[in-house]
């Protein structure tokens, strides 16, 4: 059942009306090297879902600041385990891939 879960519903649980019952006593710990507002990893990991629901529909994200996009992922999974971010380095090609944008285009 969990693997059904939508990403968004994962990110709903750090909502306001969750605080005192499951973030406060538990679900901080799921993010161990996070040191901010509940409210602003929320904030992050929303624009996340929204990130991945335009890809996941076909719609188009070139007009999106994508390097900050690249930038939000890395940090927010460093909130997690830094140590897998900086192995998901090594297989990472998006940052070529955006150098290769035409002038004018990279954001």
């Amino acid at each position: 059942m969990v693997t059904e879960l939508s990403f968004g519903f994962w990110v709903s649980l750090l909502s306001r009306k969750y605080d005192r019952h499951l973030w406060v006593p538990a679900l901080h710990r799921a993010f161990p090297y996070y040191s901010g507002s509940r409210e602003s990893l929320r904030d992050n990991l929303q624009a996340m879902v929204f990130l991945r629901n335009r890809i996941m529909h076909h719609e188009p994200i070139h007009h999106r600041h994508l390097a900050a996009d690249h930038v939000k992922i890395y940090t927010l999974l460093g909130y997690v385990e830094p140590q897998f971010a900086s192995w998901l380095r090594a297989f990472d090609r998006v940052p070529e891939v955006l150098a290769r944008r035409p002038e004018g285009t990279r954001r």
